[in-house]
């Protein structure tokens, strides 16, 4: 504890203070609540439901000593204690630094009172909502008062960052990944908690963010203090690792072959806090748009959304692991580009993003027709590395897919009746786009383990034998 003295005077403002808002709320006929509280249940679909407004929402505090019908229901500043507290707090210069950051000289007096009692409220109803002893509770007492004095002192706040996966079930409840990224199960009083943790631009509805049952969690991050109460660091998209975040969503698609994304990224404080959430765990962050748009079209409604098994876990933390420690930009390049073609809205965006992945992984700076060397290339890698492709079929396919290619950058009108191709041995026809994904996400996956083959010049070479 860095600050006995702040500690001692909440605890003797507290201890004087709970039994005039235990009698003040005894008093009231109607109590006074929170408007919004969230409540959680789940869809058949396996993804929670979380709602922003509950009948269960606890006591207000604060109400108790705002004017209300003329007059207030306790006066703070007759609380015992509650003027050397304030008093302490208004001359602290780490309190003022963060809830109050302007010079000296240009502080309100008054807005800084105010400050202090909203400070000094979140911490007495913290304690109000989580106690359930008659006698003080100084352990508890204790345990509340530390994280925010953390965040007042810290000058390099620690965290986790997590990330809620959007509409996919997973068969375990967290699995390891290495020393510092797992994926887990999201507790139901961190999903209430989240669900207030929003930007405004873009709007996304509460029902898609309440979509995600297991959160990747990438651990031990920490920053230079830079914000303060009124301008919270975390709610800038930018800050955060969407590369190495985009990574696991990536492995996701290459080795299960699905689309999906996310609408939020949370910071999990290490031991301390801005600012308590009622009765809630403390988390901040921010919303952002990292999904396919056709989520928005009521997504959450589907009924049949896709598994991920213990073992396909092991695949695509040992995959994400690769990508992760790559320093190849053809992989990154590539790797971005996967990413950007399950995220559009039509085929036609989609397998030009393919399509330069594909040239940008397997292409050389020598003259010569690329469609040809590229459909060599791809048919030898994928058939010499998995004997499901036959390299005629792959050869004859790359070269469909880059005809459909360019009649999209040529502007054809036959572009919309050629979308599917038929492959020998295939009874039914596939659409090209999906072939086309097939492709560039095994040949990621081979180029990842097999890092030589990056030099082009070597499947070349495993022609020619």
């Amino acid at each position: 504890m860095k600050d006995e003295s702040l500690f001692d005077l909440l605890k003797e403002f507290i201890i004087n203070a709970l039994p005039i808002v235990k009698n003040a709320i005894e008093q009231q006929y109607f109590k006074p609540k929170y408007d919004k509280y969230p409540t959680l249940k789940y869809r058949e679909n396996g993804m929670p439901d979380i709602g922003e407004y509950g009948f269960n929402a606890p006591v207000r505090i604060d109400d108790l000593f705002n004017i209300y019908m003329g007059k207030r229901d306790i006066e703070i500043n007759t609380i015992k204690g509650y003027v050397d507290l304030s008093n302490y707090l208004i001359a602290h210069e780490k309190f003022k630094d963060f809830y109050y950051p302007v010079e000296d000289a240009k502080r309100d007096v008054e807005f800084l009172d105010s400050s202090v009692q909203i400070f000094i409220l979140n911490l007495l109803e913290r304690y109000y909502l989580l106690s359930t002893s008659e006698d003080i509770d100084y352990k508890l007492l204790e345990d509340i008062y530390l994280p925010v004095e953390n965040n007042i002192f810290s000058d390099e706040p620690h965290f986790d960052i997590a990330v809620p996966i959007l509409f996919v079930n997973f068969d375990f409840d967290e699995y390891k990944i290495n020393d510092n990224v797992i994926i887990r199960r999201i507790r139901d009083e961190y999903h209430k908690s989240r669900i207030s943790i929003v930007s405004y631009s873009p709007p996304i509805t509460s029902a898609l963010i309440s979509s995600a049952s297991h959160e990747l969690v990438l651990q031990n991050y920490y920053s230079k203090r830079t914000d303060n109460f009124f301008n919270s660091y975390f709610s800038d998209e930018s800050i955060y690792p969407h590369e190495n975040i985009e990574y696991l969503f990536n492995s996701l698609k290459i080795i299960s072959n699905i689309n999906t994304g996310y609408a939020q990224v949370l910071v999990y404080p290490h031991n301390w806090v801005r600012r308590y959430n009622i009765d809630l765990p403390y988390l901040t962050g921010t919303s952002v748009k990292r999904y396919p748009n056709f989520y928005d079209n009521y997504y959450w409604t589907s009924t049949n959304l896709p598994k991920i098994s213990i073992d396909e876990i092991k695949q695509i933390g040992e995959l994400y692991i690769k990508l992760s420690v790559n320093r190849d930009n053809k992989i990154k390049i590539a790797s971005k580009r996967l990413r950007y073609s399950y995220l559009r809205d039509n085929d036609e965006d989609s397998i030009l993003d393919i399509i330069i992945a594909l040239e940008t992984l397997l292409s050389d700076s020598e003259k010569g027709e690329i469609t040809h060397k590229l459909s060599l290339r791809i048919s030898k890698l994928l058939s010499d590395f998995d004997k499901k492709y036959d390299p005629i079929n792959v050869f004859d396919s790359v070269k469909k897919i880059y005809a459909f290619r360019s009649k999209i950058v040529h502007g054809s009108s036959k572009v919309v009746t050629q979308k599917e191709i038929r492959i020998p041995n295939n009874p039914e026809p596939i659409k090209i786009v999906l072939l086309a994904n097939d492709y560039l996400r095994d040949v990621i996956k081979i180029l990842l383990f097999h890092p030589e083959f990056l030099d082009s010049k070597k499947i070349d070479e495993l022609l020619l034998r």
